[in-house]
């Protein structure tokens, strides 16, 4: 078990109380108690000029697993895949980053403070 993070010295407010369509919170920081704790409540991070928002929409996207349905097309196609975890974590989040990519939004930042997290 990885190293535990300091806790987060700030306070999110319930997502539920908010309006789902903006920001539930402006500012903060990145650092790893601050991400576990935005994801305990509900929320994720995305930069806005000079500052951070935080985001609880709703209706969420999810996948059910349990109820889910692989077309015959797909399953052949995953035959030519490889799936891996917990490799070349910054080399993914560099490459989900790119700044070529329309409404790209994962910046220095965001890059340093998730590979922290992983590193816990």
């Amino acid at each position: 078990m990885g190293e535990v993070p300091p806790p987060s010295r700030w306070a999110f407010p319930s997502p539920r109380d908010c309006d789902p369509e903006g920001p539930v919170a402006l500012g903060g920081d990145l650092e790893p108690g601050t991400l576990l704790e935005a994801y305990r409540t509900g929320l994720f991070p995305m930069p806005v000029p000079r500052s951070i928002a935080w985001f609880s929409p709703d209706p969420r996207a999810i996948l059910p697993m349990d109820s889910i349905r692989v077309s015959r097309s797909l399953r052949r196609s995953t035959r030519r895949m490889r799936v891996t975890i917990d490799s070349c974590f910054e080399e993914v989040v560099r490459a989900c980053a790119d700044p070529k990519r329309p409404h790209g939004w994962i910046d220095q930042d965001f890059i340093d403070a998730y590979v922290r997290l992983h590193e816990l």
